[in-house]
């Protein structure tokens, strides 16, 4: 297993994917900011009954980067890079036929499934803290940083990378399953972008009286990117978390044994 851990993570340091989609976060992040501090400048200068133009000048009045934080982190963009990085990291395996080569030398399929999830969360980590402190750090540039305390930034950070290291064991089991690029990489973002919409519509199907959407992951962490969660929201979450990490892994290394790897 150490030995995997070691390849794995030295192909995670060597890799372009995972720096690229670094930088992608914090470009995003520092876009969102500035884009945002524009609309509300072009509202205050051009005062009008607009709906958007009243919503932006309220923001003005509250804006800081701990209020900039929270509005974006439920936005998801550092899921959907992570999504990408998921499914190149490990789909590559399969189209350059490393996966073939490690599993011909005798590596056990869990310890390379459990490596692979390992080496994809801390990565996910990563790009997760790079998005936080780059809309903290162009947020409070522009506007200051706000009031917080401490152990509510950190209460705030660490329910939502309980919820993206969720996130990435379900993008390693897709990545994983269906081992194509273009594929893998299509099905994590629509698993970021439209799994809650899709499921609210079926949940219509089926009469409403359950909202499905409610037990997502993308749910999970729209309500959690607050400083003052509801203590309902965060032992959901908590539990929709493990849940959905648990069910992946489960699944991801049953159907991984049973694959023909060529």
């Amino acid at each position: 297993m150490i030995n995997i851990l070691k390849s794995d993570f030295y192909k995670l340091k060597k890799g372009k994917a995972f720096w690229i989609c670094i930088a992608l976060c914090i470009a995003f992040a520092i876009f969102m900011v500035v884009a945002i501090q524009t609309g509300m400048n072009r509202a205050i200068a051009n005062p009008t009954l607009d709906a958007e133009n009243a919503q932006l000048i309220e923001m003005s009045k509250q804006a800081s980067g701990v209020w900039a934080l929270q509005y974006f982190l439920p936005m998801g963009f550092n899921i959907v890079f992570i999504g990408i990085f998921v499914a190149i990291f490990v789909s590559s395996e399969f189209t350059f036929g490393t996966m073939k080569n490690t599993l011909s030398r005798g590596a056990d399929r869990i310890k390379v499934f459990f490596s692979k999830f390992t080496v994809c969360s801390c990565a996910a980590l990563v790009m997760l803290i790079a998005f936080i402190l780059a809309i903290l750090a162009s947020g409070t540039i522009l506007w200051g940083f706000g009031t917080v305390t401490l152990s509510a930034m950190l209460n705030m950070v660490l329910l939502q990378a309980l919820l993206i290291i969720a996130f990435t064991a379900l993008f390693v089991f897709i990545s994983m399953t269906m081992r194509s690029n273009g594929g893998a990489i299509a099905t994590n973002i629509i698993c970021v972008t439209m799994a809650s919409t899709l499921l609210g519509a079926l949940s219509m199907l089926f009469g409403g009286s359950i909202d499905l959407s409610q037990y997502w992951l993308s749910t999970s962490v729209s309500k959690l990117a607050t400083l003052t969660p509801a203590s309902g929201d965060v032992v959901s979450g908590i539990i929709i978390a493990i849940c959905w990490a648990v069910g992946s892994i489960l699944i991801g290394t049953i159907l991984f044994k049973k694959q023909d790897v060529k």
